[in-house]
């Protein structure tokens, strides 16, 4: 009897692992776990046999260097890890391949055979007696420290892409992007093709939640939450995750929308544009993970405030804070923060600081509120006000977002892939230790910050490196619809003037990229003065990218102080930048700008300076021009005397005989007076044309 109960036991296991669910996972090194310690444990086919348990029998058939193409170097056809794969007889198949098809040894020759060669592969496991179901995925990503990257890889990763995607239609199979999750944190690769094992986790936990279904349930965008601050006036789209193919409902404003969740965990639902009002309750359910009522939603005007410390310094800290405080109490303002948990200060980072910087951990979110008390006595003082003095202005909520970072450079405001399309930018990306693009004291600061890194064996990134802050503050609340940017930054790229207006440029666009829309208002402060080499320069490189449509810029010169970065006269900031708004954005026909050279004429011992916005042109203590300076062709200035007619201004000196060149407001802490009939600062600017000067 015994035996007869062992043997029926030995057959019941026996059925019991035949019922087990087989996945082969396809590929080559990042398949194999190429670089990655204990890769049996910590390769991502291993990490997916944790993650789906015991009922699934994982295989690792991942060879390295393998190519799809069967005239690439080492076609995967050819490899024992593909015999294997067939004789494993599998239910599910995961084909990662590509990354080595990308070479400039493969692509170029045999690029026309790729898709054809896909499809045979595919064909070939769907014909295996198990019948199994072919899953093809996005490549991982390759980084732009490859030495090949500049010489064709690039352009084939991208072409290599939309092919799986295009094999993906023709072959009716579903497709897994393991771009995505791994393009925000090249910390977590060993090279630039392959992840380490915390990689590995990542692209583990994306297969696995594409098997299972599971994306943890209903969840929310980081900006959603009470009192949040809907666009008005634009088509209204509620988004997040839940679980594939679950049914989600959303009830907003008395109207109600179903959709189903896609296979890739994500669901969207739009409801029409609306105009400003609330508060409105917005709920949100699934038939089987959760539920989000939020009680208090607003509709009106959404702003964000980024930059560096300028826009970061607090109401509680400017001039007159006391009486701000207490007079500019508004409930239909809303604020929200996503404060940096690693302050660049000057200091060590300490264990959790380090391991905070990275694209998914760095902010912190406060959520929204109208409170007064400590959350606006810490909020952005610059924001604060622009807030304040729009929702005077045009009566419906306002909703401000703060993401500021002290220190922070343009280019870590800036996506990878922006960063990567330009030799100079890549070589700034990949290349952040005493570059000289980068100024000095930034260089020294993240020094000073990372000294930990090797005690705690913590491989992480600095706020002030190119693309961080656009990782961890900027792409995910790209989603979320918003009428434009106030932006204060510059301080840490003054010295590099030329290439400042490079990346500015490169910024907006990219911003606007993402955000889906063209005409994304951009209005952004120009230095102030300051007793540093260089910052006249820049305040004029600064006038000229207001040549970048749907921009404006607020002049801060004459708020400046002598030896303080951080001059405390915010309150004036925030209605200058509200001012432009108001005229761009909103069509109010006020005042929002100083007078802004428009051409010189150059006469024959004077030139004849013509501004815009130069009604009433004066100066503000009714005295001489100041610091105002004029050149002749060998650009070598001399002060000059002026005079001002019907808003023009004339200028000359005895000591240049034939002008041709001015240059106004160019002393790094400036004394210029000249201002229009409205109180209006005149911008610093010359009329040098030689984009060698910037």
């Amino acid at each position: 009897m015994f035996k007869k109960l062992c043997i029926l036991l030995f057959l019941f296991s026996q059925l019991m692992v035949a019922q087990k669910i087989k996945v082969a996972c396809v590929g080559n090194s990042v398949t194999y776990g190429t670089t990655i310690k204990d890769r049996s444990l910590n390769s991502y086919p291993a990490q997916l046999q944790k993650l789906l348990g015991t009922s699934y029998e994982i295989g690792n058939f991942g060879h390295p260097g393998a190519t799809l193409l069967k005239n690439g170097h080492k076609p995967y056809w050819l490899t024992p890890e593909y015999a294997k794969s067939m004789i494993f007889l599998p239910d599910l198949v995961l084909i990662h391949l590509g990354l080595n098809d990308q070479g400039n040894n493969n692509w170029p020759k045999h690029k026309d055979k790729f898709v054809s060669d896909y499809l045979e592969m595919i064909q070939a496991y769907r014909s295996l007696p198990s019948k199994p179901k072919v899953v093809i995925c996005k490549m991982s990503p390759s980084f732009s420290g490859h030495h090949w990257f500049e010489e064709g890889m690039r352009e084939n990763y991208m072409k290599v892409q939309a092919k799986i995607m295009e094999i993906g239609t023709k072959a009716q199979v579903a497709i897994i992007d393991l771009s995505e999750p791994l393009y925000r944190f090249p910390e977590l690769y060993s090279d630039n093709l392959h992840p380490t094992g915390k990689g590995a986790t990542i692209l583990a936990q994306k297969t696995y939640q594409f098997i299972s279904g599971d994306y943890g349930g209903l969840q929310l965008p980081p900006l959603y939450g009470e009192n949040m601050v809907l666009q008005r006036n634009e088509p209204i789209v509620i988004k997040g995750s839940a679980n594939a193919n679950d049914t989600v409902s959303v009830v907003f404003n008395h109207r109600s929308i179903s959709t189903i969740v896609h296979r890739n965990g994500q669901w969207k639902i739009g409801f029409p544009a609306m105009a400003a009002g609330g508060p409105h309750e917005l709920s949100i359910k699934t038939k089987t993970s959760g539920r989000h009522t939020i009680k208090k939603v607003f509709i009106g005007e959404v702003w964000l405030a980024s930059g560096q410390s300028n826009m970061d310094f607090r109401v509680r800290d400017m001039n007159n804070a006391d009486t701000v405080l207490k007079d500019s109490l508004n409930s239909n303002i809303f604020l929200f923060s996503m404060d940096g948990k690693a302050s660049p200060s000057d200091h060590q980072f300490t264990k959790e600081e380090l391991l905070s910087c990275n694209a998914h951990d760095y902010f912190k979110f406060s959520g929204w509120s109208n409170s007064t008390g400590e959350v606006r006595e810490n909020f952005s003082a610059i924001g604060y006000s622009f807030a304040f003095n729009l929702q005077k202005e045009l009566k419906v909520p306002i909703g401000i977002i703060c993401n500021a970072v002290g220190g922070s450079t343009t280019q870590s405001w800036i996506s990878r892939k922006t960063m990567e399309t330009t030799h100079e930018t890549i070589d700034l990306l990949n290349d952040t230790h005493l570059n000289p693009m980068v100024q000095p004291w930034v260089s020294k600061r993240k020094e000073r910050n990372l000294e930990n890194m090797d005690e705690y064996h913590i491989k992480a990134r600095h706020p002030f490196d190119p693309t961080l802050l656009f990782d961890a503050g900027i792409l995910p609340i790209t989603s979320y619809t918003i009428k434009g940017v106030i932006w204060y930054q510059g301080e840490s790229n003054a010295e590099r003037p030329g290439l400042h207006s490079r990346l500015f440029k490169l910024l907006i666009k990219d911003w606007r990229t993402h955000w889906g829309r063209p005409n994304l208002a951009f209005n952004f402060v120009q230095l102030s003065s300051l007793n540093r080499s260089g910052w006249g320069h820049f305040r004029d490189s600064q006038r000229r990218l207001l040549s970048i449509p749907y921009t404006g810029m607020a002049v801060s010169s004459d708020l400046g102080h002598p030896t303080d970065v951080h001059p405390k006269e915010k309150w004036a900031i925030g209605q200058r930048l509200a001012s432009i708004a108001l005229a761009n954005s909103y069509d109010r026909d006020i005042t929002f700008s100083g007078p802004l050279l428009d051409y010189v004429n150059v006469e024959r011992d004077y030139l004849e300076v013509h501004f815009t916005n130069s009604d009433g042109l004066r100066t503000e203590d009714q005295k001489e021009v100041n610091d105002i300076q004029i050149a002749g062709m060998d650009k070598i200035f001399f002060p000059a005397q002026s005079k001002i007619k019907n808003g023009t201004l004339r200028i000359w000196s005895h000591n240049v005989k034939k002008p041709r060149y001015v240059k106004y407001g160019y002393s790094p802490y400036t004394n210029a007076n000249l201002i229009n009939g409205e109180g209006w600062p005149t911008s610093t600017f010359s009329n040098i044309n030689d984009q060698d000067e910037l």
